[in-house]
């Protein structure tokens, strides 16, 4: 059987070495461009051990994806003591993880080199691949014009808000305005001037009490006298006026509200 021919994709690049610093990362990588016609759900792994690890190499790729088959290339051109094998992934998705985490990875004293291999691919499966990426175009379009059309509709409401605003600030403007206007006129030199009745002042002899109602009252005390404090209890004829006998006016005074001798 020929041997394969090692194609110049499946060639490991050199390091890039002059990225900018601002993109530059921890460690240096190789860099290289894809699109979606040099993606592919086949892995090509290079640099496997020749120890027997097909299993563990399976195992190894089975936490990006489920995998329909792992098979070792005879007739592919390695290095001595290697392998090298053809991975083949469910999903696009999944293979694009595997190549990403397990290249130039240490795989039981070997680095692993894994890269994309279409040209394993039927033509039925790379119609399924061009018409999945379509969908996935076509869905991230839809789901730009969504954001772009929520965003108008919030400027749109804003821009009512802050009209309804400014009409409401310039409504409260010309009260403030008409309020010191207001206030001009009355400055606080100004006088105010409240009227209230006579009676306020001096009220007349026909609601004083009569002059029965103090003959029993005891002096005022003079200045410095001291008053002593009585109890309640200490009282002997104390002063009890029914309800219905009090008066709504205590300038009124009746019979019965007099104080009592002592």
């Amino acid at each position: 059987m020929e041997e394969e021919i090692r194609k110049k994709h499946h060639v490991r690049e050199d390091l890039c070495t002059n990225r900018p610093k601002y993109r530059d990362g921890r460690k240096l990588r190789a860099i290289k461009v894809y699109t979606i016609n040099q993606e592919s759900q086949y892995l090509l792994v290079q640099g496997v051990p020749s120890i027997n690890v097909k299993t563990e190499l399976q195992d190894l790729f089975s936490s990006f994806g489920e995998i329909l088959s792992c098979e070792r290339l005879e007739n592919y051109p390695t290095e001595e003591f290697t392998e090298v094998f053809l991975i083949k992934f469910s999903r696009l998705q999944s293979a694009r993880f595997a190549k990403r985490f397990r290249d130039d990875y240490n795989f039981y004293g070997g680095v692993l080199h894994v890269c994309y291999a279409p040209e394993y691919e039927s033509v039925d499966e790379t119609w399924t691949k061009l018409e999945d990426r379509r969908k996935s175009v076509i869905r991230r379009i839809n789901l730009i014009e969504r954001q772009a059309q929520r965003e108008r509709e919030e400027a749109e409401l804003d821009a009512s808000a802050a009209a309804a605003s400014g009409d409401a600030a310039s409504g409260s403007s010309e009260t403030v305005v008409a309020a010191e206007e207001d206030g001009a006129r009355f400055s606080e030199d100004t006088p105010v001037v409240i009227e209230l009745p006579e009676e306020f002042f001096f009220p007349s002899s026909d609601d004083l009490p009569p002059a029965e109602h103090y003959q029993h009252l005891p002096p005022p005390p003079s200045v410095g006298q001291t008053v002593p404090f009585v109890y309640p209890s200490q009282l002997t004829n104390p002063i009890i006026v029914p309800h219905d006998q009090r008066l709504s006016n205590p300038l009124q005074p009746s019979s019965s509200y007099m104080a009592s001798p002592r």
